[in-house]
């Protein structure tokens, strides 16, 4: 259906107030015009031009050419970039005012020392741009690679203190490529390796004033030297780890190398010796290698090392591996004995992690010794171990087990965050099903051979093979089943006597219930009212 011709109306004119005059209008304008922004040629520039071109401008008029032309350059480099970008991750600067605007005054402040010939200033304001944008995410790590590579071109022409400007950017460009672009691991090897060999038996610090060390290195010391040689161990366990599978003699090589680095250096902020990290990474390789006397010998000399420092994680850390060489050696009794130690200290220092891991190795040791009884309790143990629902008594010492929603469920040590281990957790449920299942397949084995004159064991087989029903649960109805091995001995004559039998014990005991209930009830005069009116009928 049409809609009906509708008569455009006239555009209705805004209504002006009655006491508006003309000087009041003339008024309201010019405090108008008066509370608007004053703009100078710079404001108009920025609201007619893109920001970056106006900031070149900027820079220009100021007279910092130089900053100019590498804020072009740099901003040419991320649109190049983001033509290459695929999944959109890059940060597109010239949309970014506030990047562009501290950018602007870094590189400002930088071109002032060049001004000035104080190539020691002008680096580390361009090591402070670097350092800056290296925390803002992966979308501009670009930018800080860029600011790196300046500083350490700057640093190169700085010689007055034998080089030690240039070695403290190379440090935190190699830090900067291992841990916010793990790909070039091997350059950053490189690159720690010539900071080390250029800071060889000197005392330079990492930074001259305590204003400079940010948070994540106010633990770390405070010496060129060392941090390189910890930075360098760190790299080769790495790579150690990363080609154990495929080649373990490199990996022990490695391992190797690191332990004579961390001899360099006694790391007093962290609580595990580097020196005793390398050497269990030792052992794991020649143990891999099934090197097990050497492997054997590793791990007692990093145990030895854990317990002259007091080291509670690495002692537990060392015991597992131990256990692990006994274990392939045969000595059972022994690698369980470690273990036994190994949840003893865990739980005695509130180490959950290494509890349920000494409770899981049990467990599997105990499976391949063909005891799946004693595996199956000790990963259950595991499991509620990782899950945190094993608690500890504090008075008794005694271990409870809670029901309760995991809200209320307290660990063996009491943190600010409640943390399950899932993974773990997952490990330690599938290998305590696999136990179970092991225990029970003697018993089924059993069932197999006693179905061949046993009708009960028989009937259990077929429950099980159709319905999945328990064989080695005793069901009511299997005493109704007529068998006549010597077990059972029951006939169907003895069977329909049974349900005879119960069949009148269940009537005798109805009657004397109702009975009962009959005599336990007052009489009222309801009742003696119904039994006159049965009574009459």
């Amino acid at each position: 259906m049409a809609k009906p011709f509708e008569i455009p109306q006239k555009r209705k004119l805004p209504k002006l107030m009655a006491c508006m005059t003309k000087n009041s209008l003339e008024n309201m304008r010019n405090k108008a015009l008066f509370s608007l922004d004053t703009l100078d040629a710079r404001g108009i520039r920025r609201h007619k031009l893109p920001l970056h071109e106006c900031i070149e401008l900027e820079l220009k008029e100021a007279g910092f050419f130089e900053s100019s032309d590498y804020l072009q350059d740099l901003i040419y480099d991320n649109i190049q970039i983001l033509a290459e970008d695929e999944i959109g991750i890059v940060v597109d600067i010239r949309k970014r005012e506030d990047f562009l605007e501290h950018i602007c005054a870094g590189l400002q402040r930088a071109e002032r020392e060049r001004d000035r010939d104080n190539k020691k200033k002008e680096c580390l304001e361009l090591l402070k741009l670097a350092l800056y944008y290296s925390e803002k995410g992966k979308g501009i790590l670009w930018l800080a690679e860029k600011f790196f590579l300046a500083a350490i071109a700057v640093a190169s022409h700085y010689l007055l203190d034998g080089g030690r400007q240039k070695a403290c950017c190379k440090y935190h460009y190699a830090s900067f490529l291992l841990n916010k672009c793990s790909a070039d691991m091997e350059e950053a090897y490189e690159i720690f390796s010539d900071v080390r060999d250029s800071a060889i038996g000197k005392e330079w610090p990492l930074f001259e004033n305590d204003s400079e060390i940010t948070e994540a290195l106010r633990d770390a010391p405070n010496s060129v030297f060392i941090v390189t040689v910890l930075e360098l161990h760190r790299v080769l366990m790495s790579k150690a780890r990363a080609v154990r599978a495929e080649d373990p003699a490199k990996a022990e090589r490695l391992s190797r190398l690191a332990e004579r680095r961390a001899k360099y250096v006694i790391n007093k902020s962290a609580d595990v010796p580097k020196a005793a990290e390398a050497v269990i990474e030792i052992g794991i390789s020649q143990l891999a290698m099934n090197s097990l006397n050497n492997a054997l010998k590793s791990f007692q000399k990093a145990y030895k090392i854990y317990e002259a420092n007091n080291d509670i994680n690495g002692l537990c850390i060392s015991k597992m591996h131990l256990a692990a060489v006994r274990q392939r050696l045969g000595d059972h009794e022994t690698a369980a004995k470690l273990l036994t130690e190994m949840g003893a200290l865990a739980m005695q220092n509130g180490f959950r992690r290494h509890l349920g891991r000494a409770l899981h190795l049990l467990g599997e040791l105990h499976l391949k010794r063909e005891r799946p009884d004693l595996g199956t309790q000790h990963l259950e143990e595991a499991f509620m171990c990782f899950m945190g629902y094993i608690v500890q008594d504090q008075n008794y010492g005694v271990n409870k087990q809670r029901s309760t929603l995991y809200s209320d469920i307290d660990t063996i040590y009491k943190t600010q965050k409640q943390e399950v281990l899932d993974e773990e957790a997952e490990q330690s449920r599938v290998m305590m099903a696999i136990s179970a299942g092991q225990e029970l397949m003697g018993s089924y084995f059993t069932i197999l051979e006693k179905a061949a004159s046993c009708t009960v064991a028989k009937v259990k087989v077929i429950e099980w093979k159709s319905s999945k029903a328990s064989w080695w649960v005793d069901q009511e109805h299997h005493k109704f089943v007529p068998c006549l091995c010597p077990s059972h001995q029951r006939t169907p004559l003895d069977v329909l006597w049974m349900r005879l039998n119960e069949r009148s014990t269940r009537n005798i005991h109805e009657d004397d219930t109702k009975t009962e209930q009959t005599l336990n009830r007052e009489v009222t005069i309801e009742d003696i009212r119904k039994l006159r009116s049965s009574f009459i009928k």
